[in-house]
């Protein structure tokens, strides 16, 4: 035992914190899963002192179990991932100790549910010791307050017991991290001093000699040259007024808050409290801190373990949101954490969002930037590097940061009236792979035309994909900075945190795309939702913060397809799309190939949601989202159009769509065959469906049909049968059978859009033929087309000239609509109404008489007008008024009630208990009359034997003291007789001293014992007597009844006192 406890830490006065996360799970069979988690002790069952949490809560529970979530296993092979997976237990001081009694272990059950909705039943179970812990790991001994006594991830295999034969067979397993630490009480922080300024001493100048005069003037001194500017260049030179000097190193400002603990890991992560959308009379600001460079160092020369604070300016006296520090001190740190402040909206457009950087150890400001929050768009995520000049750093300190504004409501715009908004959750990759990729970070844009994005930014060489970011210059940034562009060919780009863990990574980040130029763009045949993954450990270098050239992408096609799939009722609460492949690219710089521990392509999951409420709640913190219905990516071939790969490989990809008809589309021979098949008719225009050689779009995927035309690119000249394509599919087209007709007649229709004449069409007259004129008939057809292309021609210009109209018209409307817009700012301006001295010298008496009337009526009738409408304003105001007071009555009386019914529940919760004990009482009176005849009786009973046993012992010891009495009387005659007669009887003497010794002090104890005794009888008699005095005047004891000062019965000297001989007054010689 002592070697045991040797290497275990001193649990027993403590009280301890025991955190689960539960990474993942896999089942042997395929259904629907919870856990349920509890905790237990070999020494007690009482687990009332256990309190449970709960993810992110705040606040404990006083329970010893918990519950996750239900999830979906679809194949075996497949993880599944629990969202409420994080737990926290507290046990209480004692629980836990290091002896072989106190073990404390976790036990997780596995439950299986049934598809119907049933109860669930039991499908296996597992043990995880939590203290004291085997070898693996061992528990550190020494450490400090809130630091982890181990922290590790372990497999736990769930095991089920056939009843049998006794035989565990397995059933599944998690993956958690298990962590077991101190609960440490925060203690109240004093308020920080400042250190007094050091005064330093200046030195005394010492007296120099006075030189020796001189008839010289004194020469004038020279002015000292002002600061020049930090642009280069004297500004006296220029005659300008001197450039700032910078802003010193750091003023020695100390903040308030303190940086995150290493435990506490929810800034790494969206958290299921998060929404797209503000709280109510509030405004949100979310901030994405990347990284900085440039830091300066600290005044004690020190390089800084940085980390940031977000909040608004005006809290200055209130903590903000803060980060972790960097893991190392650095003078360029990387964070990739979210952190988030709110402000009343009413106050949003005067304040500032400040984001400090300021160093862990000693709580010292190095920056500060200051946004103005009334610059920033809402629901635009900007992507910033904020610049700020510092003393000592002449490129400035840069902080790297991605800033998102948050309204309560999402805004309508007329280009998308059925919805607000596109959400795209990003869950994780589907299936482990075989190396790991790192922490990725996934940028997700809607790009309106994908593929020139993919040629241009993607599989171009070297990538040009990636982040911009803006630059914005600090202490005064421009509102320019802010400003978004208003088209972009790329889409506006989305950044998400990193996703872990490396071999899995997974995001849960939620992207909301509801800016009007993307809802513009979406849902058209080239619309592409594009997510791009880049390296996180890659992005920050020591100067700056950049994301280019990723590692491979996913994309899906936006269409008006999926559009139908989002709309139906069964996707209102999202459309969920599995198996999107992630495209690596062959150069990638790791030297491996990404696959699955199958050896297939990655895939990743992702859920849609088309947003049609002003606040809507983001699907982090959604449940069983296995439930929701699923987009199929590769559906079987049929009738329309169907995704499959190349044709060298058997692996489908969304890569390519190709088209495929019901029946084998015909070429254009055997189109030509056909006619040549047909009946002969008479050569004229006929009304005929053709095949045409359509322009691809500039799709996601590649338009497969007659022709192998690719998409046009940017720069490119469309086809010259651009406008062909674009027509009616039926056209009237020449038809001469048998190739033997003549020249074609003089009237043919000049366009396409023109029904032929009755001559031309099947069964009318006739014409000549000439038979086997070819030339002429090509010559007829090129005739035609060249006034067919003169008819385009002719059309195209009219076209561009009504173009230039319409842009002349809409000029000229603008121009009268701003100035009937300055007419009436000019009418409504009082100034205006009074008539001009001007115009008084070209009016008469008589017309201004009559303006004046004019306007004396006006003004009556608008004061009459006003004055009615000041009355209703006064009668509302009244009823307003009126209502409010009986709205007060109303509470008070509703306030009165309530207190009334609490009152009276509680009377007639007291009248239960008093009736409770009044039978209580009439039950316990019936037992103490029982009693009381019983001890009545026992105690008669009682004193009569104490008497008779008292006098028996008494006459008893005065026997043995008169036989003792006797005996030391014979002793001292016989000691006379014996030195009266001779002297040699010396051993006799002393024998009898010694007998006589014996007797005299056995004779003082029993004479100390019936001392004893008497008093023992004495009290014993007092208190019989007391008791049988309270009988018989009523006052019966109870069993709990407690007399002080009285004595009380002892059996054991009772008996005593019985069994001992009596002795009379001690014998003294």
């Amino acid at each position: 035992m002592e070697s045991m406890s040797s290497h275990l830490p001193k649990v027993d006065d403590k009280a301890l914190e025991f955190d689960v996360d539960i990474q993942d799970a896999q089942f042997n069979h395929e259904g629907r899963y919870f856990l349920r988690l509890s905790i237990h002790s070999l020494h007690t069952s009482d687990f009332t002192g256990i309190q449970v949490k709960h993810g992110m809560e705040t606040t404990y529970r006083n329970e010893n179990e918990a519950e996750t979530d239900v999830v979906t296993q679809p194949e075996s092979a497949v993880l599944s991932r629990f969202q409420d997976k994080r737990f926290s237990f507290r046990l209480p001081i004692g629980f836990c100790k290091n002896d072989k009694n106190h073990d404390v272990y976790l036990l997780v059950e596995a439950f299986s549910l049934p598809s119907d909705g049933g109860m669930g039943r039991k499908v296996g179970e597992g043990k995880f010791a939590i203290y004291p812990r085997p070898n693996a790991p061992r528990i550190k001994a020494d450490v400090e307050p809130g630091e982890d006594f181990y922290n590790y991830t372990d497999v736990l295999s769930l095991l089920r017991t056939v009843s049998t034969d006794s035989v565990q067979m397995h059933c599944g397993r998690i993956r958690s991290i298990y962590a077991l630490r101190e609960v440490v009480v925060p203690k109240p922080k004093s308020p920080l001093k400042t250190p007094p300024k050091k005064r330093i001493k200046k030195p005394t100048p010492t007296p120099q000699p006075s030189p020796p005069p001189s008839s010289r003037p004194a020469p004038r001194p020279k002015p000292p040259p002002s600061p020049t500017s930090s642009w280069g260049g004297d500004n006296i030179s220029i005659m300008l007024p001197s450039s700032p000097s910078f802003p010193p190193l750091s003023d020695g400002k100390l903040v308030k808050e303190d940086p995150l603990m290493d435990k506490d890991r929810h800034t790494y992560a969206v958290q299921p409290t998060y929404r797209h959308v503000s709280g109510g009379g509030t405004e949100q600001v979310d901030v994405i801190l990347h990284g900085a460079s440039s830091l300066p160092n600290t005044d004690s020369g020190t390089t800084p373990q940085a980390y940031v604070i977000v909040k608004k300016k005006s809290d200055t006296n209130q903590k903000g949101s803060v980060t972790h520090t960097s893991l190392r001190p650095t003078s360029s740190p990387s964070w990739e954490e979210m952190i988030s402040t709110s402000m009343d909206a009413s106050k949003a457009g005067d304040e500032f969002l400040v984001v400090s950087v300021a160093d862990g150890p000693s709580k010292q400001e190095l920056v500060d930037y200051q946004i103005p929050i009334n610059s920033l768009q809402p629901f635009h995520q900007y992507h910033l590097e904020l610049v700020k000049p510092k003393k000592g750093v002449p490129n400035g300190v840069r902080v790297f940061a991605t800033i998102t504004r948050k309204l309560p409501q999402l805004p309508k715009d007329a280009s998308s009236p059925q919805y607000l908004g596109l959400e795209v959750l990003l869950r994780a990759v589907q299936k482990p792979l075989q190396t790991s990729m790192g922490p990725l970070i996934a940028v997700a844009r809607i790009v309106p035309d994908f593929y020139n994005y993919k040629s241009n930014y993607l599989v171009s060489h070297p990538r040009a994909a990636g982040v911009t970011m803006t630059s914005v210059s600090f202490p005064s940034p421009h509102p320019a900075s802010f400003s978004v562009p208003p088209g972009t060919k790329h889409g506006y780009p989305q950044i998400s945190l990193p996703g872990r863990p490396d071999v899995q990574p997974e995001w849960n980040h939620p992207y909301l795309f509801c800016d009007e130029r993307d809802k513009a763009t979406l849902f058209t045949p080239s619309a592409a939702l594009v997510i791009e993954y880049y390296h996180q450990d890659q992005a920050m270098t020591d100067q700056f913060w950049k994301m280019k050239s990723p590692m491979g992408f996913s994309a899906l096609q936006l269409d008006k397809d999926l559009y139908t799939e989002l709309i139906k009722e069964s996707a209102y609460k999202g459309l969920r799309v599995d198996n999107l492949p992630i495209q690596v690219f062959k150069d990638y710089p790791r030297g491996t190939d990404i696959v699955t521990i199958e050896g297939k392509q990655p895939t990743v999951g992702l859920i849609l949601k088309l947003i049609t409420t002003n606040a809507p709640d983001a699907m982090v913190k959604a449940e069983n989202l296995e439930m929701l219905p699923a987009l199929d990516l590769f559906p079987e071939p049929s009738g329309g159009y169907f995704r499959t790969g190349d044709d060298n490989s058997n692996q489908k990809s969304p890569e390519v769509l190709k088209v495929n008809f019901a029946e084998e589309p015909p070429s254009w021979d055997s189109l030509s065959s056909e006619r040549a098949e047909s009946p002969p008719v008479q050569p004229g225009f006929y009304l005929q469906k053709v095949y045409k050689k359509p322009m691809s779009p500039n799709c996601l995927f590649q338009v497969y049909s007659l022709s192998g035309l690719q998409p046009i690119k940017d720069g490119d000249l469309p086809p010259y049968e651009a406008m062909e394509s674009i027509l009616p599919d039926y056209q009237y087209i020449f038809v001469d059978p048998d190739n033997k007709s003549g020249p074609r007649p003089q009237q043919r229709p000049p366009a396409a859009t023109q029904m032929p004449s009755s001559s031309m069409m099947p069964g009318g007259p006739s014409t000549s033929k000439q038979p086997n004129d070819l030339d002429q008939t090509s010559m007829n057809v090129l005739d035609h087309q060249m006034k067919e292309l003169e008819n385009y021609r002719s059309a195209v210009h009219k076209m561009g000239q009504d173009i230039l109209a319409l842009r002349q018209q809409i000029r000229e409307l603008e121009a009268n609509n701003s100035q009937l817009r300055r007419d009436l700012a000019n009418y409504n301006d009082a100034s205006k109404l009074m008539i001009e001295s001007s115009e008084l010298d070209n009016l008469t008496k008589p017309e201004v008489m009559s303006r004046y009337a004019a306007l004396k009526q006006t003004l009556q009738t608008n004061s009459g007008d006003m004055q009615i409408y000041k009355d209703k304003v006064q009668k509302l105001q009244n009823e307003l008024i009126k209502k409010n007071d009986q709205e007060k009555k109303y509470i008070k009386i509703a306030q009165s009630y309530k207190q009334q019914t609490e009152v009276i529940t509680k009377l007639q919760e007291k009248l239960k208990k008093t009736r409770t004990v009044e039978e209580a009482l009439k039950k316990q009176e019936k037992v103490i009359e029982k009693m009381e005849r019983i001890l009545e009786k026992q105690h008669r009973d009682r004193s009569k034997k104490s008497n008779d046993a008292a006098q028996e012992a008494n006459e008893a010891l005065l026997e043995e003291n008169k036989r003792l009495r006797q005996q030391a009387d014979d002793l001292r005659d016989q000691l006379r007789f014996n030195n009266k007669g001779s002297s040699d009887s010396e051993t006799d003497k002393l024998e009898l001293y010694q007998a006589l010794e014996k007797a005299e002090a056995r004779i003082q104890s029993l004479e100390r014992q019936l001392a004893e005794n008497s008093r023992t009888w004495g009290k014993e008699r007092a208190d019989m007597s007391l008791r049988l005095n309270e009988a018989e005047h009523g006052f019966g004891r109870s069993g709990g009844m407690v007399l002080h000062d009285y004595p009380v019965y002892n059996d054991k000297l009772d008996k005593l006192a019985r069994n001992s001989p009596r002795r009379l007054s001690p014998l003294y010689r």
